[in-house]
């Protein structure tokens, strides 16, 4: 089952939590076991599965990302690649396995845009 996470960023470079939408897809796929695929088809976005990052980890984490030193012209290209457009999941009791602090997080590098998440539930 292929299912859409719509989202419309505010700004240049942003951080959105996705989580409860895609296990809200998965949950409606009806699939109890099986697994998922999340895929961000846009050049400089990115999804990763990560813990919440704390309001004083954010600096840091944005630091590693602007020490890639990417070129100004490709900059959101650049980081997307490092963050990666894909995230494979295993599916067991209706929901992605994720462990207790974990989310499923969509990055923007180039917004605001409206941007589209895939989410293929199989089995």
């Amino acid at each position: 089952m292929l299912g859409k996470v719509f989202l419309k960023t505010q700004a240049k470079e942003e951080v959105v939590d996705i989580t409860d939408k895609v296990q809200e897809i998965i949950r409606s796929s009806g699939i109890n076991e099986g697994f998922v695929i999340i895929y961000v088809p846009h050049e400089t976005a990115a999804v990763s599965i990560h813990s919440a990052l704390k309001e004083e980890e954010t600096p840091k984490w944005q630091q590693m990302l602007e020490a890639l030193k990417a070129s100004q012209k490709a900059s959101g290209e650049t980081k997307a690649a490092f963050v990666a457009p894909t995230e494979v999941g295993v599916v067991e009791g209706g929901k992605m396995v994720l462990g207790p602090e974990q989310r499923i997080f969509f990055y923007e590098f180039d917004g605001p845009k409206e941007r589209v998440v895939y989410v293929f539930v199989g089995c």
